[in-house]
């Protein structure tokens, strides 16, 4: 199982920015499920990118790679700004 929670803010930040990556069972009406995913949140607002029933633990490593590109590029772009 992993679970791992990152806050994106400072302590002194009003903001609740938040990084969840999650992998392992959770319960949902008395049942084990495996779950995984991938959570990002700022403020009021967060997205979450799973690993659907029709994805492969290759898919969702391929989505979460192409996400982590481009968020490389983008920061790349800003600092060169």
């Amino acid at each position: 199982m992993y679970n791992k929670r990152t806050w994106l803010n400072s302590d002194k930040s009003d903001s609740t920015g938040s990084v969840v990556a999650f992998d392992g069972k959770v319960t949902y009406k008395g049942k084990y499920l495996d779950e995984r995913f991938l959570e990002i949140a700022d403020c009021r607002s967060k997205i979450r990118l799973h690993q659907t029933s029709d994805d492969t633990k290759e898919d969702f490593l391929v989505k979460i790679k192409l996400l982590k590109t481009e968020i490389e590029q983008f920061i790349e772009y800003l600092e060169l700004e």
